[in-house]
């Protein structure tokens, strides 16, 4: 009920907004108008046109259900609308709905995005990424695990092979809808999901690996806390808590062995050298360092690594040279052929 007045009082505001813009430019160009002005200042008037055209039309997209609208930057200068994802229930082995949301694009080519740990389907890296596959005709899929975001289920802090799991239950089904599922793309803890899912499955033969941890015995202290072993071992749990005391999730000692028993060497050795995998990995990331990104180019058959100069874990400032990365991986740009003849 919030929401849906939420969504009509920003829905009035937008109307009130275009009423504005539309009298004062309609009084703009009857004070202005004559034919030696419109020969001089024709773009003037065609831009005027076209922002008429968004003010009448933009109200009227709050009326769109099952829409997730986000804004994103292409040239990062001019804002577009990116946005309308089909939302599709799919249910896990475990009987659980997950939730996620379908980017068409007339095509049968699809891409499944995953988001990384306490994160959701609506992460901006996310939405950029299905954006920019949209652009070059290839649908895509950004999905909430369960636990997480709109999803049933449990949050469980490690939970790996059950996010394969979940991996696998969205790319069956899928399948079963005749998409040709070309890659998949996981940023952060998103990304161990793609690699281990490679692990065990063959069926993906390209694979994105954004900031994904090699060694998962490690950044646990920062979120955990110091002693945290001894902390759940003697008491069975640890409740995390934020900066302002208040609880976010809690850490049982089975989430916990889950994680420490998730083997990444033997998982990344266990990957077929017929699947492709890029590694991205930002050379400032505070969360996972740099480091992990050089284990998997070590022990991944197949493997392509690109260290992005600067760039922090969410890839801020960084986050079109991202994509274009991912893109250029996934759907290789055709080679343009020499002009030059060879001399004879």
């Amino acid at each position: 009920m919030v929401t849906h007045r939420f969504e009509n009082f920003v829905e009035s505001c937008c109307k009130a907004l275009a009423c504005l813009v539309i009298v004062h430019s309609v009084e703009h160009l009857y004070q202005s108008w004559s034919p030696v002005s419109l020969q001089h200042n024709f773009a003037d008037y065609l831009l005027t046109i076209i922002i008429w055209i968004i003010c009448i039309f933009l109200p009227y997209s709050f009326h769109c259900k099952d829409i997730n609208l986000y804004f994103m930057t292409l040239d990062r200068n001019l804002w577009v609308t990116v946005a309308c994802g089909q939302r599709v229930l799919i249910s896990n082995k475990l009987g659980e709905k997950l939730v996620g949301l379908l980017h068409e694009a007339c095509s049968k080519e699809l891409v499944i995005l995953c988001h990384g740990f306490r994160a959701t389907k609506d992460d901006s890296i996310l939405v950029d990424l299905a954006a920019a596959l949209g652009s070059v005709g290839v649908n895509a899929f950004r999905f909430d695990f369960a636990g997480n975001g709109e999803s049933e289920g449990l949050f469980q802090y490690g939970n790996y092979r059950k996010e394969a799991d979940d991996l696998r239950s969205v790319v069956s089904y899928f399948s079963e809808q005749k998409y040709d599922i070309i890659a998949l793309v996981g940023h952060s803890k998103g990304g161990n999901a793609v690699l281990l899912y490679a692990s065990m499955y063959h069926d993906v033969t390209v694979i994105v690996n954004i900031s994904g941890r090699f060694a998962l015995e490690q950044g646990m202290e920062g979120r955990l806390g110091k002693n945290f072993l001894q902390r759940i071992k003697k008491d069975g749990y640890i409740d995390v808590r934020n900066k302002k005391g208040k609880f976010e999730y809690r850490v049982t000692e089975e989430s916990l062995r889950d994680r420490l028993s998730t083997d990444t060497l033997l998982s990344s050795r266990s990957i077929s050298k017929d699947c492709r995998v890029l590694t991205v990995h930002g050379s400032e990331d505070e969360t996972v360092p740099a480091r992990d990104a050089l284990m998997f180019a070590a022990h991944i058959p197949n493997h392509d690594l690109h260290i992005v100069v600067g760039a922090n874990h969410r890839y801020t400032g960084h986050e079109q040279e991202l994509t274009s990365l991912v893109l250029d991986f996934i759907k290789p740009r055709p080679r343009k052929s020499s002009s030059l003849r060879p001399k004879l």
